[in-house]
């Protein structure tokens, strides 16, 4: 009997041995690559501190709300909202779990050993030496100075198209990085191999480009892409190329005001761009991308909800006299939502996120947006092009408006179409949630790489 008694005391003790002292992991999220160093200890007090090994000055970070039992090890850090659960598996001596972070979910598995850094592969990515010209360029559009790339085919015998890229929504660099992926480096370089120019550039207050990004408006953002066409149009090596824009997401914005304005832009693609209105998009996809987040109806339609009476007061109202009927309407909405966004959003956050967010020049020209207004003018060919899994910029409500209202006189040359099973991002996508973006390995579809060049050289072989 009292050997059985030893064998219940020490058992515990065995495991607590086996789960505690140093682990390591190496993972990818989001287009990051990352590494966490774990220590926990059992004696004399319970205790599980993170640290992360890359950054410049590397401290253990102690966690709360630790519960460590015979093998497994749940914590949060409150600091970045982050939390684990985890189970030790004791034939691969690993620590396996879910780590949490606001709505992202993913599995990292902690082992003994020191790991490397987990290499993201991006395999569209452009590598040299690249058999093509290649220049750095200013481009002045008033005080701002615009820091921008030019890629040229390598056969300039012949006048050829050119292209200016325009990206969407917030501070991108002219490769439009995001999780990892450089979508416009991509663009740029098929294209050149293609036989077709591009000119690719930093946005206000990103790289090499003047200005504050923040304190710019949307037909300021307009304006830049229409600098870039001046800048393509008044050198002499280009003067009998044709000239295009191609504006992803809210670029497609920026590449319509442009061309409204432009006299040399002779013809635009649209990349998932809005067709119909900068409300409408907004309103739809504040339902859409929680539901593909996970959240239940009844959040999304909350969500969605939010934004409508949003944008209707910015409609009603100036500025100055918006704020507080935003204030007391967001103070209503968040009586009623749901649980898990109180537990976390304060409402002062919500409020003043919001109000920072549209109440502004950008926000309030982004509302009123009218895409038909714009093609109705446009007497120039127009590609629109979505993916059928978008959740950003829904496609089937965009590309019927954008067949509606083409420009008579160039409707024949224009074209809407849908590709099937691409997200917002041109990716061949599974989940096809925002959150993807990053784990994808395809930076832009080569189908639609492909239906760009048919398209633009169907073009140009008219002029």
């Amino acid at each position: 009997m009292s050997k059985l008694v030893l064998l219940f005391i020490f058992f515990p003790l065995f495991l607590f041995g086996q789960i505690t002292g140093d682990w390591h992991a190496s993972f990818t999220i989001v287009g990051k690559s990352n590494r966490i160093d774990l220590h926990i200890e059992n004696v004399p007090n319970t205790t599980v501190t993170l640290t992360n090994p890359d950054s410049k000055k590397p401290e253990p970070n102690p966690m709360s709300n630790v519960v460590l039992n015979d093998s497994s090890v749940s914590f949060s850090f409150q600091k970045i909202g982050l939390s684990f659960k985890g189970n030790y598996h004791e034939n691969g001596d690993t620590l396996m779990g879910v780590m949490s972070q606001s709505d992202v979910r993913w599995t990292v598995v902690f082992r003994r050993e020191l790991l490397e850094v987990a290499k993201i592969n991006r395999p569209q990515e452009p590598v040299p030496p690249f058999d093509y010209p290649i220049e750095e360029v200013l481009i002045k559009n008033g005080d701002i100075v615009l820091g921008a790339t030019l890629t040229l085919p390598k056969d300039q015998s012949h006048p050829f198209p050119i292209v200016v890229l325009a990206s969407g929504s917030g501070a991108q660099d002219r490769n439009c990085e995001l999780m990892g992926h450089k979508s416009f480096w991509v663009i740029a370089d098929f294209l050149a191999q293609n036989g077709i120019g591009c000119l690719r550039f930093d946005d206000r207050g990103v790289g090499k480009s003047t200005g504050v990004f923040t304190q710019a408006s949307l037909m300021d953002f307009g304006s830049d892409v229409s600098a870039c066409v001046n800048f393509l149009a008044m050198d002499e090596r280009f003067s009998d190329c044709p000239i295009g824009i191609v504006g992803h997401s809210e670029g497609g914005m920026h590449a319509l005001i442009a061309a409204k304005k432009n006299k040399f832009v002779d013809f635009v693609i649209e990349l998932a761009s809005v067709g119909t209105s900068g409300k409408n998009v907004l309103i739809e996809q504040q339902f859409l991308v929680p539901l593909a987040a996970g959240k239940d109806s009844a959040y999304a339609t909350w969500n969605r909800d939010v934004y409508a009476g949003l944008t209707e007061i910015i409609e009603r109202y100036p500025q100055k006299k918006a704020n507080d009927y935003i204030a007391k309407f967001l103070d209503t909405m968040y009586q009623i939502a749901p649980a898990d966004f109180k537990s976390a959003a304060n409402i002062m956050n919500f409020k003043v996120g919001l109000n920072m967010f549209l109440n502004n020049d950008w926000g309030r020209q982004f509302i009123t947006f009218d895409t038909k207004m714009y093609l109705k003018k446009l007497k120039i060919p127009i590609l629109a092009i979505n993916g059928s899994k978008d959740i950003q910029v829904p496609p089937n409500s965009s590309q019927q408006s954008f067949i509606t209202h083409f420009a008579k006189q160039t409707r024949s040359s224009s074209e809407a179409v849908i590709i099937e099973g691409l997200n917002h991002l041109f990716q061949r996508c599974e989940r096809c949630d925002i959150m993807e973006y990053g784990d994808l390995e395809e930076t832009f579809s080569p189908v639609v790489l492909q239906k760009m060049r048919e398209w633009i050289f169907g073009l140009y072989f008219r002029f």
